[in-house]
């Protein structure tokens, strides 16, 4: 990993160290500095095939979960932020919110009824998205936020999510750890340039979207 400290640094430079492979991170929430993380191997997932789990599904079919596109950028990084440890200090979501106000940053909200159950932000540029940050606020809220986010970008036809750092939670979801070198050599090969989400016809947690989501026909990464 290679990093080095920064306190201040412009939208532009960041989405320029993003092309490289290079994001930031805090170390806690009470120290405002960031340093810069270059992985070494990288986890990712590739498009359209997230696990889904069959009691997830099921889930998700007896409910009526809707999600919504950029509702509150400002209050999902906020949640995601909301634990007892984090490294999203307030440089991070200085950031963030800036480049989500540059139409780079994202966020995906999950509902039930009027409640807020879950969501994540990250950055999309060109055909990759750099996920960021999941939170939930019941069983299952951030799953349910990455169905949607799958969804959304195989419709889209990205080509890579980028979930940065493997842990168990995201091997369960399909997550796979490739070299530094596949990995800049895959984002190199997208058009690395802002990008629009267009949304699903209906905003819904609903058996096309789940379809959509791991139905495991690669939109561009054959080898993975």
């Amino acid at each position: 990993m290679l990093s080095r400290y920064n306190t201040a640094i412009n939208p532009e430079s960041v989405i320029d160290l993003y092309r490289n492979g290079i994001f930031p991170m805090g170390d806690q929430n009470d120290d405002n500095r960031i340093f810069w993380c270059n992985p070494l191997v990288r986890a990712v997932i590739p498009i359209s095939k997230l696990h889904i789990s069959r009691s997830l599904k099921k889930l998700c079919v007896k409910k009526e979960f809707r999600f919504s596109i950029n509702y509150d950028f400002e209050k999902t990084i906020s949640n995601c932020a909301n634990r007892e440890e984090t490294w999203i200090n307030k440089s991070i979501m200085s950031i963030y919110n800036n480049l989500h106000d540059l139409g780079y940053a994202h966020s995906i909200e999950v509902w039930e009824d009027k409640e807020l159950k879950g969501g994540l932000y990250g950055i999309a540029i060109g055909r990759v998205f750099f996920a960021e940050s999941m939170f939930s606020k019941s069983s299952n809220g951030s799953k349910i936020a990455l169905i949607a986010l799958m969804g959304i970008l195989s419709l889209n036809k990205f080509l890579l999510l980028d979930v940065q750092f493997m842990t168990d939670h995201l091997k369960t979801l399909g997550a796979k750890e490739i070299s530094r070198s596949l990995f800049l050599h895959l984002i190199k090969g997208s058009h690395l340039n802002k990008v629009q989400f267009k949304k699903p016809s209906a905003l819904t947690i609903d058996k096309d979207l789940i379809h959509q989501a791991e139905k495991n026909l690669l939109v561009g990464i054959r080898e993975l």
